[in-house]
This record gives structure tokens, C-alpha cells and sequence, in this order.
């Protein structure tokens, strides 16, 4: 577990602890620093209407996190906040590690449908979305001139000699079946009746994928944090990465990095795959510090804090629906927005049954497994489309 803190004010002042994860390999110093740093902006917005408050955040391992919480709030130790993935705050609040907000309504209103449905649970907001972190394409501008538009053309570029990265995680490549048009048959995967009829686009999506791993130039990864050092390795010239691992990758390759939304396909949008960090209310907080938790994601969500941390980084999108950063502001901000836009919430309809199949603890590991070895040749396709229509979720009967 790695501290830091900052204090403003000569009397004694309050504290609010807030929890964040780090990837278990990339718990390092490093970039410890660098997510610190984001905190700084988001405790000068908040301790400007709270100054006599100490702002503590702590860094926990990801893989140890959960139990990590429960081992501190057992001893009336846990945190205040935690700033975490919509996925990881579902599984704490199933948990019960985090509270619901209070008052959820007048919370949820600063929210579009896709950021409601993802965050509430029977009619309570179990966290507040905080901002967007939208899938890209990350590449080298010095080997690339131009982006590829579609997945054909990725394919074509890779030909041509560009060396490209893919993940086998399925939160990573499953952009990919939005390209060749697999989405609503992974939807309705949801209802297990529908997990043995035949199933011609997620079959065509992961042929798609085995071929991808037979071509010329195209290399899979089974950590995301691979792809990244790869590319500012000089290794690899096109990736996919999110706006925060833009902003990693920038510190190293600088004007050489250029963005771009993910490759579509023919006729159907890729189905970028955003990660949403969110805030959820710690259960061992003391009324006082309950309400400065809540003050705390008040000062950043509402419509002028998210528009003044927005402004100040290029590493994500605010969540509130009522904030527009205009695309005029950069080349980089105009990818984010299409990527959002144009290609995740063009899936508005289908992205809560897919996250109800995929996103469970056994959903994820599950697939995670069959995409790899699928892309190591180890599995047939017919092979890897069983497995993906009938792993072990949650569906309804």
C-alpha cells in the first residue's frame, strides 16, 4: 500500500481517505506519481470550498484490493471514497464495501442512460461517474501517415510492414467484434436460451480474430501494459490504448504519438470499450467525513468542476452529461469524442447485456483464457465460439 497527502489550513484539519487501484505489475513508483498527480487537480477543485481538509490517498494492488478493504473496514479503517472502474465498484458493492449514495435521484440526473444503467441498482446509485477514459488507437505518426479507418485497412497495414499490437483481454479486443458486426448476437447471449442457436457473426468475428493472429505483422498481448511499453520500445506502431495510457505514452514518445478512433468495420462501428472511473462511498465513514465524501464528488461532478478538470488534462471526458468540450479544442479531444459518441454509445441498446454476460469475475478470466488460446492456436474456432456462447454467467433462464 503506497500514502500520500496533502493539508491545507493553520487549525486542525479534517481528513478524508480515498482508495484507488494499481494494475498488481505496474504498482510502481512511478506510476504512482503519475496518478498522483491527477489527484492534485481534482483536490484543488474540491479544497477550494473545503480548505481546512487533508485530502489522503492511498494506492492499493488491484488483485488484493477487495481484500485489503474488507481487512481495514473489519478494524473501522476503510476508506472514505474509492476511485475505481465501474466493474470493480459493482463487485465492492455486492461486497457491501461501498455504500449507495443518498438521495440517488438528484445524483443520477447529471448522468446520460448508458452511465444510469451501468450504476444503478434497484433504484440506487451504488457510485457516481466521474470520468471517461475512451478507447483509441495509440500509433507512431513517424511510421503511420494515416489511421486506419476500418478493420480491412488495419489488416492492409499491417501487410505493408506496420507492426501491430492487440490485446487477448476481452475488455481490450471485444471493440473488435463491433467491427465485423458480432454485438447483438453477443447480446443476447444474456438469456441462455439463446447460448445454442447458431451464431454466424460472433463465428465470423472470432475467425476474424484467429486469422488476425496469422498475419503478417499483427501481434497479440496478454496484458495491456505490454502493448504500451511495446509501442514506446519502438516495437510496435500501432495499438490500442485509453486516454489515460495516452497520456503515459506521451511522456515518452511526445509529438511522435498520434490517436485516432478504432477501426471500424464495412457496415458496423467498433465497439469501443471506454474504462469509467467512478466514486463509491467508503462504509466506515463517520457522519462528518460522510459528508465530506459527498462533498468531495459533489465538487467534482457537477457541471463546472468537471468542465475546469476537463480543460486542464487531454486524459479523459467528463462524465456529466450537461458538459461539452468542444472538439475545436484538439485533434486528440476529437478522437475521445468519436470514440465515445459515435462508437460506444452507438451500442446504447446492447452494452448492459453485454456487460451482464462478460462483466462478472468469472465472465472476464473465462473469456480471457479462450481469446488466448485461440489466438496461440491452441483452440479451433468452432472450439473457442463454444466456449464464448456457453461460459458459466449469470443469463437468464
Amino acid at each position: 500500500m503506497l500514502l500520500s497527502g496533502c493539508s491545507s489550513a493553520n487549525k486542525p484539519a479534517q481528513t478524508l481517505y480515498i482508495a484507488y487501484p494499481i494494475a498488481d505489475n505496474e504498482f510502481t513508483q512511478t506510476t504512482k506519481e503519475r496518478t498522483e498527480k491527477q489527484f492534485r487537480l481534482f483536490n484543488q477543485q474540491f479544497l477550494k470550498t473545503n480548505p481546512n481538509t487533508r485530502v489522503v490517498t492511498v494506492a492499493y494492488k488491484l488483485n488484493t484490493m477487495k481484500r485489503q478493504i474488507k481487512e481495514d473496514s473489519e478494524l473501522n479503517l476503510g476508506p472514505d471514497l474509492i476511485l475505481s472502474t465501474n466493474t470493480h465498484l459493482q463487485s465492492f458493492y455486492l461486497d457491501s464495501l461501498i455504500s449507495a449514495f443518498p438521495n440517488s435521484s438528484q445524483w443520477t440526473q447529471q448522468y446520460g442512460d448508458v452511465l444510469k444503467n451501468l450504476s444503478i441498482v434497484d433504484d440506487k446509485l451504488i457510485f457516481a461517474p466521474f470520468v471517461i477514459f475512451p478507447q483509441v488507437s495509440c500509433y507512431n505518426n513517424k511510421t503511420i501517415k494515416q489511421p486506419p479507418k476500418t478493420i480491412q485497412e488495419l489488416v492492409k497495414l499491417g501487410a505493408s510492414g506496420i507492426r501491430i499490437g492487440l490485446s487477448t483481454k476481452t475488455y481490450e479486443i471485444q471493440w473488435t467484434a463491433g467491427s465485423t458486426g458480432a454485438i447483438p448476437e453477443i447480446s443476447s447471449l444474456v438469456n441462455k436460451k439463446n447460448q445454442n442457436k447458431p451464431k454466424p457473426k460472433i463465428k465470423e468475428w472470432i475467425t476474424w480474430l484467429r486469422q488476425a493472429a496469422l498475419y503478417q505483422n499483427i501481434f497479440f498481448y496478454s496484458q495491456q501494459s505490454e502493448l504500451v511499453n511495446e509501442l514506446t520500445a519502438n516495437n510496435l506502431d500501432w495499438i490500442t490504448c485509453n486516454s489515460f495510457e495516452a497520456l503515459e505514452i506521451r511522456e515518452t514518445m511526445g509529438e511522435q504519438l498520434s490517436i485516432a478512433p478504432l477501426p471500424d468495420g464495412v457496415q458496423t462501428k467498433a465497439f469501443a470499450t471506454p474504462t469509467i472511473f467512478a466514486f463509491g462511498l467508503g462504509t466506515d465513514s463517520s457522519p462528518s467525513q460522510r459528508a465530506l465524501a459527498l462533498s468531495y464528488v459533489r465538487s467534482l461532478t457537477n457541471p463546472v468542476g468537471q468542465r475546469q478538470v476537463s480543460l486542464r488534462t487531454e486524459g479523459y471526458l467528463p462524465a456529466n452529461k450537461a458538459v461539452d468540450i468542444p472538439n475545436q479544442s484538439s485533434r486528440t479531444l476529437k478522437a475521445y469524442n468519436d470514440s465515445w459518441n459515435d462508437q460506444s454509445l452507438s451500442y446504447i441498446k446492447q452494452w448492459p447485456m453485454i456487460t451482464q454476460y462478460l462483466a462478472t469475475e468469472q465472465g472476464y478470466p473465462a473469456i480471457d483464457k479462450v481469446l488466448t488460446e485461440l489466438s496461440s492456436g491452441i483452440i479451433s474456432v468452432d472450439e473457442a465460439v463454444k466456449a464464448f456462447t456457453n461460459h458459466d454467467s449469470k443469463g437468464k433462464q
